[in-house]
């Protein structure tokens, strides 16, 4: 058997070999392991064991720590172990393999180096004979075990190569192959050892007849070093880009555009971008692999564990659900997402209506099966017990939650079809979480131990998207995976993506020590002159032309040049000859040799600016069924947003993202206040009782519809929102209490007619308007409202000023008698101040308008609000609709001073600013 083997063989070489000959292999490390093992009947160890592997010298680690506590003496990596076991194991376990694969049988002797002491000690753990017998502590065979296995068994039985060939040098391969290499060549009959290189060297032409491909060669194989000029023939050509996605768009349509261009392309990174720019233009897809953690199934396997614990993140909680595969379904998951979005929590009031609600809508148009299966689906997520997070959950408990995980994903595969290969990877990484949790040898987990356990198995698994199709480009993904000659390549993203190496993991003590004892180790020196001989093989093995793209931005982030690219420069200075900007329209070096993508200059389109007025068909049907107290603001002050959102229902869709916490928190302060006022009690209660219920109604609150605060590191937010609320509650009761009033009701829903002195007068006649009152009062016939806000004192104490309080006043009307009126305040929680015009409803204010009748004031605002709507009815019947903005208010001003002038003296005083949270801004030209 014929063998040509390299470091990045393992998968697709350059250039391809379309017809394998008989008795010859292409392999890489994996590879030629298995075709030795099987030669040598060492088969049977499975691949991607090394999750448990590191499970396993874990355990050998603990081990070791219990007998370092009995001694005087500190393991050096003692820290390291504390704070990550897991990351602590794998670097370990890493540097144990590969004293065993360089030849080291860690028997330890008087002069060993402290650390290389400690790991011969780990190693003899697994070794020992009471450890085989117990079977205690075992370790999965892994590469270098199998490695070191092969290599005995060759002494005795040999191998199956006659003739081997090395892309790359002998004395650059990693030491344990450059012993595999040794021993094959004294027992091979015939053993050829020869590196791979260009077939067409000699045939290169020299001096003036060299193209900029060749002298570029020359260069980098140290032949010249004599600066040289650029003729611009079209061997050597740099395509820059803003963007790797023009880039793709680009290359794509030129390789449609030219038939006869055929390019083996270098894809060094595990990224469809080219690749789906191909398949945009018609062309094969190469079916390139993706490796991504972003997919959506493989997020499912961080996210599961968040419904173990207590309290919940609603953060995560929102992510699952908001996720495209998942096991739960749409519908069910859409009506949790909204939930969680508004009241971040579980098990609350709103979310057993929610939950009732569905399953009885399903109940009527599914089968009891289908039925029964989404209840099940539900219960084992949202109805689990949940354990508190700063302690531990019993291990069967995550076992039973990937294990569900494994079997649901296999079974949607399997019904799919098996099309998603991202369920099969999903199951694929559930089952080695289970097998690593049951390799533990503890039966309780923490919340810390558990998320590293997770991120030891989750890793981007590639999949292919789309299959490879006839007819398409050969590319590979590694500078080392030439194997010969190419005529023509495409080294796509040609920007740095190669490991830093920064230090070398071992002391010079132990290198000597090792050395000494005739191990040799890779330094960081081989491991440097190793990646820049691999760097060099596209250029040196294409003989027409190299295309180099060079992207300025990959996947959003600034790249950066190639090492090469520094390489180029040295070699012919400027590279305006061979460089083309292929992100800039306009002459081009590509015209030369390829018909090249026409450029379309897009027309530069601005939104222009507001107009002062939209004009729409005139409006048959002026009014709607009922009107909200916000929606007649809306009409009054900004009627484009009335007419957007109510008349042809242009509503926002639900963001479906935590609330704000600002937003939160004046939601859970109105909860608790309700069912506060909802107690007759309270009034007998002294500050410690109150503030005892406050603690423990906030704490069941939070649970249910505000767990965000309860997250860790929200403790001073969690704390000093729970204080505000004690204030603010027993400064409430205090005013309610010393001022002889008593709750009538809460959240009180009020109605009626408006406009409320003109029955069936002017355009538009009536309309049924509804509010909500958050607390309405009763004192010997009097009747008060106050509106709970939990922020925003000043801006209140403006309104009040300023005749603004229009929803007040209305609250007012409605409730009071014929002729009478309500007194009105706003209560701030954030601070427990109660503001209002007058301090006949409540003593021991500061009045904002003592000296005025507040029954005059709340006439005349609602006066003025009946006159502004039929002013803006009138304007609705003539199909125009005012938008006012702060650029177009003169416009406005000026063309009902002209028209309007008598009118405007009587309706409420307009706004000069743009609207606050506006949902229309772009709709009307405000975005600039």
């Amino acid at each position: 058997m014929k063998l040509t083997f390299g470091l990045q063989l393992d998968d697709l070489t350059l250039p391809r070999i379309e017809t394998p000959l008989g008795g010859s292999v292409i392999a890489g490390p994996r590879r030629l392991l298995s075709i030795l093992e099987t030669h040598l009947g060492l088969t049977g160890h499975p691949d991607n064991m090394d999750y448990l592997r590191i499970e396993q010298f874990r355990q050998a680690l603990i081990s070791m720590q219990q007998k370092d506590h009995q001694s005087t003496g500190k393991l050096f990596y003692a820290r390291s172990f504390e704070a990550d076991p897991f990351a602590t194991a794998a670097e370990l376990l890493s540097r144990r393999d590969e004293l065993l694969l360089s030849g080291w049988d860690f028997s330890a002797q008087p002069d060993t180096p402290p650390r290389l002491k400690t790991l011969a000690a780990i190693a003899a753990i697994f070794q020992t004979k009471a450890a085989a017998e117990e079977n205690t502590f075992t370790l999965s065979p892994g590469f270098a075990d199998r490695f070191c296995n092969v290599l005995e068994r060759m002494k005795l039985q040999g191998h199956p190569f006659t003739h081997v060939w090395l892309n790359e040098p002998f004395e650059l391969l990693p030491c344990h192959f450059q012993r595999l290499f040794s021993l094959i060549h004294s027992t091979a009959a015939r053993p050829t050892l020869m590196p791979v290189v260009s077939q067409n060297k000699n045939q290169k032409r020299s001096g003036a007849e060299q193209t900029d491909l060749e002298k570029f060669q020359h260069r980098i194989m140290g032949q010249t070093t004599d600066k040289q000029s650029l003729a611009g023939d079209g061997s050597l050509l740099l395509l820059w880009a803003k963007r790797s996605t023009e880039a793709a768009a680009y290359l794509a349509q030129l390789l449609r555009l030219n038939p006869g261009f055929r390019p083996c392309c270098l894809i060094p990174e595990k990224n469809r971008t080219l690749d789906m720019a191909l398949i945009k233009e018609g062309l094969p897809s190469l079916g390139i692999l993706s490796a991504s953690l972003a997919r959506p199934a493989l997020q499912i396997l961080k996210l599961a564990p968040t419904f173990l614990w207590q309290p919940i993140d609603p953060f995560k909680i929102l992510e699952f659900v908001s996720l495209a595969i998942k096991p739960l379904p749409d519908e069910l998951a859409t009506e949790i997402a909204r939930q969680v979005a508004q009241a971040p929590g579980l098990q609350g009031e709103r979310w057993y209506a929610m939950t009732n609600r569905y399953f009885s809508e399903l109940e009527e148009k599914e089968p009891p099966a289908v039925v029964a299966e989404q209840r099940r689906q539900y219960a084992f997520w949202f109805e689990r017990q949940r354990y508190q997070i700063d302690r531990t959950v019993p291990k069967r408990e995550v076992v039973q939650v990937y294990d569900y995980l494994r079997e649901w994903a296999y079974k949607v595969f399997e019904e799919n079809g098996g099309k998603n290969h991202s369920l099969l990877v999903l199951s694929e990484q559930a089952k080695r979480i289970v097998e690593l949790l049951q390799a533990l040898p503890e039966l309780e987990l923490d919340y810390l131990s558990l998320e590293r356990i997770v991120r030891t198995i989750y890793e981007p698994s590639p999949i292919t998207f789309q299959e490879r199709e006839v007819g398409h480009l050969p590319f590979a993904m590694h500078p080392s995976a030439f194997v010969g000659d190419v005529q023509q390549t495409v080294w796509w993203d040609f920007v740095q993506n190669e490991p830093p190496h920064f230090f070398s993991r071992w002391y010079p003590s132990e290198r000597l020590f090792l050395k000494n004892q005739n191990i040799h180790l890779d330094t960081p020196e081989q491991e440097n002159a190793r990646m820049l001989w691999q760097r060099n093989r596209p250029v040196l093995l294409t003989n027409d032309r190299l295309v180099l793209v060079v992207p300025e931005v990959v996947d959003g982030a600034s790249t950066l040049s190639h090492p090469l690219l520094g390489d180029l420069e040295a070699t012919f200075g400027r590279l305006d000859k061979i460089t083309a900007n292929i992100s800039v329209a306009g002459p081009s070096i590509l015209h030369h040799f390829f018909d090249l993508p026409i450029w379309e200059n897009a027309d530069h389109r601005t939104l222009g600016r507001p107009k002062p007025f939209l004009e729409v068909a005139a409006l048959n049907q002026l009014g709607r069924e009922y009107e909200t107290l916000t929606s007649l603001e809306s009409l009054f002050y900004y009627p484009y947003q009335w007419f957007f959102r109510y008349k042809i229902k242009l509503v926002k869709s639900a963001i479906l993202s935590v609330v704000k916490d600002h937003t939160l928190m004046g939601n859970l302060a109105h909860r608790v206040f309700e069912r506060l006022m909802k107690m007759e009690e309270v009034f007998n209660w002294d500050k410690a009782q109150l503030d005892a219920w406050i603690t423990t109604e906030t704490h069941k609150l939070l649970l249910r519809e505000g767990a965000v605060l309860l997250m860790y590191g929200r403790e001073p937010e969690r704390i000093a929102f729970i204080s505000k609320l004690k204030f603010a509650a027993w400064s409430l009761v205090t005013h309610l209490k010393d001022n002889g009033w008593r709750v009538v009701d809460t959240e009180k829903e009020l109605s009626g007619q408006f406009p409320i002195s003109h029955l069936q007068s002017g355009v538009g006649g009536q309309v049924s308007v509804t509010g909500i009152a958050d607390l309405v009062l009763e004192r010997n016939g009097e009747f008060a409202i106050i509106d709970l806000k939990w922020r925003g004192a000043t801006h209140r104490t403006n309104v009040l000023k300023n005749g603004e309080d229009l929803q007040l006043v209305l609250y007012s009307r409605l409730l009071a008698q014929e002729g009478q009126w309500a007194h009105t305040a706003y209560f701030i929680i954030e601070n427990g101040k109660m503001i209002a015009r007058n301090n006949l409803a409540f003593k021991n204010i500061v009045p904002l308008a003592p000296e005025n009748d507040f029954k005059e004031i709340n006439q005349r605002i609602l006066t003025s609000m009946e006159a502004t709507w039929h002013w803006r009815m009138s304007q609705l019947a003539k199909g125009q609709i005012e938008i006012r903005t702060r650029q177009t208010v003169q416009e406005i001003e000026l063309h009902y001073g002209e028209t309007q002038g008598r009118l405007m003296q009587d309706i409420l005083e307009m706004k000069s600013e743009d609207a606050r949270w506006d949902d229309y801004r772009t709709l009307i030209n405000l975005v600039e």
